[in-house]
């Protein structure tokens, strides 16, 4: 009887043995057929702009080494590399892999690279000229797009003067002289009284001096009359009912206090409303309306005697009620604009506020990007060292395209960047949304010049060619 036990026992632990055994080694099927070598890649795009950044996924099996030929003299090692390329043409990309075997296989796709200055429009600015965009929008008369520009004449007498035009369907343009250019200046905007007075306002700062021009027409092109203003400075406008508020800057007592003044449809002005932030000096570039009052974008600075004429700059939120008191407001201490911004001439370009549909509000100015909650807690913050203080935001439901220094970048509500694409672009005051499509006026670098071209895209950022 124990025998039988033993004998039993024997044999349950010489199965179980057998068992660990074939767990720990791996079953092979069909054994000495080897393992298939195969080259494969996707592309994010068959089609892409000059400088645009192209993605490229590998798929391929059994390979242990990957080299990308992209065509244009450039090579690659990596198993997922990303090119731009900075010549308009067609592109054949090639794969080679290799296997521990030594074996290979390859394969191969095309792409096209489009010149993005071809699907531009380019007024005519003569040799030794610079053209400055200084503001973009829709004149609410006739419905059409209208831009306001500078030239400037690097080579002969003729100096520096603001123009309006304004584009019909064809974007064909009518041009108006408006003024000479007396300081220096980034920026500007028009508004139009019910009468038909046309009202234009022109930064006017040096390091020392924060100003602004305004020069009024009539509705038939009539000279009316010109103000220079050496104690306060004016971003824009909002309608209110039958008035303006204008805001911006104001000299009182010595010290710079945000300021926004209301005028009549005639353009006089009847109320004058002064906050002051902070220890010293304060601005508002940007300010929207509300469901419950207005919000405004600025900063705190304090003004100096000497240089630098501005320090301790900070960016600036302002919430206010119908009657402009203020019920709160923030200052950005963390910021990277305290170093850089450090005269009157740096306060002169584009300020832009806008409030996306979630409630999230988009600061941007000085090259500095701020998402906020609907409170002012910042969300993010992003800095473009290269940009210049000229460029544009517009938001688009829940998500918003700014202009950097060559580049249009598209972010969502928490500031994560959605796309992006190379314009070559380095100025840009404004972005109109119009229907479907975003329309702009960007200023570009050319050797010691300033040039100006007029381009549209989608919401996507795909470009839309203009050309006739």
């Amino acid at each position: 009887m124990f025998m039988k036990k033993y004998y039993f026992l024997g044999i349950s632990l010489f199965l179980v043995l057998a068992c660990a055994k074939d767990a720990m080694e791996p079953i092979i099927e069909n054994p000495g057929e080897e393992d298939t070598l195969e080259a494969c890649f996707e592309i994010s795009s068959l089609t892409l702009n000059v400088g645009e950044m192209l993605q490229i996924t590998n798929c391929s099996e059994g390979a242990t080494s990957y080299l990308f030929d992209f065509g244009n003299g450039e090579t690659s090692a990596d198993e997922n590399p990303s090119i731009d390329f900075e010549e308009g043409g067609s592109y054949t990309i090639s794969l080679t892999v290799e296997n521990d075997g030594g074996e290979t296989a390859s394969f191969t796709k095309s792409v096209t690279v489009v010149v993005v200055e071809a699907l531009y429009l380019y007024p005519e600015i003569p040799e030794g000229f610079t053209g400055f965009p200084l503001e973009t929008g829709i004149n609410p008369v006739t419905g059409n797009i209208y831009s306001i520009e500078l030239y400037q004449d690097n080579i002969g007498p003729l100096g520096s003067k603001f123009y309006y035009r304004e584009f019909d369907e064809d974007f064909m343009y009518a041009s108006n002289y408006i003024a000479d250019k007396p300081f220096n200046s980034e920026s500007a905007f028009m508004n139009i009284y019910p009468n038909g007075d046309i009202n234009f306002v022109f930064a006017r700062t040096l390091g020392g001096l924060y100003g602004t021009q305004e020069v009024n027409y009539n509705s038939t092109w009539a000279f009316l009359n010109a103000i220079n203003d050496a104690s306060s400075h004016r971003y824009g406008y909002l309608p209110s009912e039958s008035n303006y508020l204008y805001y911006g800057t104001e000299e009182d007592a010595g010290i710079y206090k945000a300021s926004i003044e209301t005028r009549n449809s005639s353009g006089d002005t009847f109320e004058v409303v002064l906050h002051n932030f902070g220890p010293a000096d304060a601005m508002i570039g940007d300010m929207i309306e509300v469901a419950d009052g207005y919000i405004a974008f600025g900063a705190v600075f304090t003004k100096n005697v000497s240089l630098p004429y501005v320090s301790d700059y900070k960016p600036l939120l302002v919430f206010m009620d119908a009657s402009l008191n203020v019920t709160g407001h923030i200052i950005y201490e963390d910021t990277e604009l305290t170093s850089k911004v450090s005269s009157f001439n740096d306060l002169n370009g584009s300020y832009h506020l806008e409030q996306l549909s979630s409630g999230a509000l988009v600061m941007y100015a000085n090259g500095e990007l701020l998402v906020t909650d609907a409170a002012g807690n910042t969300v993010s913050s992003t800095f473009f060292s290269d940009t210049d203080k000229n460029q544009a935001l517009v938001a688009l439901d829940d998500s918003f395209v700014i202009s950097t220094d060559l580049y249009l970048r598209k972010y969502n509500a928490s500031g994560t960047v959605l796309n992006e694409i190379k314009y070559n672009g380095n100025y840009m005051p404004e972005i109109l949304k119009i229907e479907n499509t975003l329309f702009f006026i960007a200023g570009y670098d050319v050797e010691s010049d300033i040039k100006l071209f007029y381009g549209a895209c989608d919401f996507d950022l795909t470009l839309i060619d203009l050309r006739p």
